[in-house]
């Protein structure tokens, strides 16, 4: 299986799985591989993953919300909106 058809379906399904921890590139990465959820191959599973989670965050149509203040972190739209929700009622 190629990399771009195997982390396609299985980085929205990490974030999803785990709706209030956004993540970087790598954590998502590290659930995939530990959950076996796709087998990864490829040279730079890593570049890739970053730069879809970098071009899927772009404008309105995008999926996922990189978050403030936050290098390289990311979350899905809908759960940024929990996330943040959640973090407000506990303070």
């Amino acid at each position: 299986m190629h990399l771009n058809h195997c982390l396609t379906d299985s980085f929205p399904e990490v974030l999803e799985k785990y709706p209030n921890t956004p993540m970087s590139h790598k954590e998502i990465l590290q659930v995939i591989q530990r959950e076996r959820l796709k087998e990864i191959s490829g040279t730079s599973p890593l570049a890739c993953l970053n730069a879809m989670l970098h071009t899927n965050s772009r404008g309105e149509e995008g999926i996922f919300y990189k978050v403030p203040g936050r290098m390289g972190v990311y979350t899905l739209k809908v759960s940024f909106k929990l996330f943040y929700k959640s973090k407000a009622s506990n303070q």
